[in-house]
This record gives structure tokens, C-alpha cells and sequence, in this order.
């Protein structure tokens, strides 16, 4: 690993007044703290193209984000972008001009996306101003919490940057 590159960044995408929008903020919530060092997480509720600059700076992106439906509600989807591109009808859900898909595109272009981008989209339902969280998107966050640090632990493990904590604490409740 590069010494000028973090190990991983975190992006947990979302706005918290659009319903199923905010799910990927609420994981962001239930990984606080847990996460290991040489991890760094970053909350993006308003445009992504900001930070571009911050997904250069590091060895592997893992993306947490809302999908518009297109199977099940609560249906998480883990692309690698490494081994594929982000299915067509997949659409993610963005309150802004500039979202996820655009800024990875954008950064790959010019040459400053990481090695290694993996992306985890929940299926939502909701996503208008002021609605609540869908009970499919509430039951996901837990579960989507604890995979997405085992996929950072072992992102820092094939880099040789950290050792997992025998003991980590529960967060898929």
C-alpha cells in the first residue's frame, strides 16, 4: 500500500428527510467507532462531486447508498467495480445533481478513483421529503453494518495494514 494513500474510506451517502434516503447515513451511524484503523468514514448528504479529491486519497472505496426498486425493498446489492460496472437498471437514489455514480465515473476518468471500489445499495421504497424509514431499509441496517466492516477488515488484511479485533463489538443488531 502507498504510504501517501489511507487504507479505506467509508462513503455512507444519504438525506435523512427522504425516507429510505437516509439508509445509507444510518449505517454510517451503526459503524461508528467500530470500524478499524487505517479506516476513514465519510458522511455525504448534499453532492458528491466535493469529494473527489478524498476518493483519490485512498487504497479502496466502499460505497454505502439508497437504490431505486428493482426487484424487493430491502434487497442489498454488492457490486465490486473492480470485476463490474454498476447494473444499468440499478438507479441510485440521489436529492442532488452530482451522486454516487457520477462522481465514481468522474473520478475513474480522471484518473483519481482508488484501485479498488466495492458498492453496497439497498433496494428502497421511499423517498419522499419527510416520510420515515420503510421497515425493509430499518431491518437492513444492522446486517449491511457488519458486512460492510468484514469487507473492510478484510480489504486492510490483503493490504497487510491491520489486524481484525478477535472481540469486535455486535454491530448487526
Amino acid at each position: 500500500m502507498s504510504a501517501t494513500r489511507l487504507g479505506v474510506l467509508v462513503l455512507c451517502v444519504g438525506n435523512r428527510d427522504r425516507g429510505d434516503d437516509g439508509f445509507g447515513l444510518a449505517v454510517a451511524d451503526r459503524l461508528e467507532g467500530y470500524l478499524p484503523k487505517g479506516t476513514r468514514l465519510i458522511r455525504c448528504s448534499g453532492d458528491v462531486l466535493g469529494l473527489i479529491e478524498d476518493l483519490s486519497s485512498c487504497e479502496a472505496l466502499v460505497c454505502v447508498d439508497a437504490a431505486a426498486p428493482i426487484t424487493v425493498p430491502g434487497t442489498i446489492h454488492r457490486i465490486d467495480l473492480g470485476s463490474e460496472d454498476l447494473p444499468s437498471d440499478l438507479d441510485m437514489v440521489s436529492s442532488h445533481t452530482f451522486g454516487l455514480t457520477e462522481a465514481i465515473t468522474l473520478a475513474r476518468a480522471l484518473e483519481l478513483s482508488p484501485p479498488k471500489i466495492v458498492v453496497f445499495a439497498i433496494e428502497g421504497w421511499s423517498f419522499q421529503l419527510g416520510a420515515p424509514m420503510t421497515p425493509q431499509a430499518l431491518q437492513a441496517i444492522g446486517p449491511l453494518g457488519a458486512r460492510v466492516l468484514a469487507e473492510v477488515q478484510g480489504l486492510l488484511a490483503k493490504a497487510g495494514c491491520c489486524t481484525v479485533k478477535a472481540n469486535a463489538p455486535p454491530i448487526s443488531r
